[in-house]
């Protein structure tokens, strides 16, 4: 299991988000931007946000 902190871009301001899984995947459009990371803990969905407006700025392993 691996914690991502993310920061989400949200109009003029930034918000913090944490997701907890085990993987994440990238899906874009022609090698652009307009994609999304989808995150993922036993195969199921966990969480999904949009390339453009999401940074991962921390992977850390987490303590189980």
């Amino acid at each position: 299991m691996k914690k991502y902190q993310i920061w989400l871009i949200v109009g003029n301001t930034r918000e913090h988000c944490t997701v907890f899984a085990e993987n994440f995947h990238t899906s874009t459009n022609s090698s652009t931007s307009t994609g999304y990371y989808a995150f993922y803990c036993d195969n199921q969905l966990v969480a999904c946000y949009p390339i453009e407006r999401t940074v991962i700025y921390s992977i850390e392993n987490a303590e189980e």
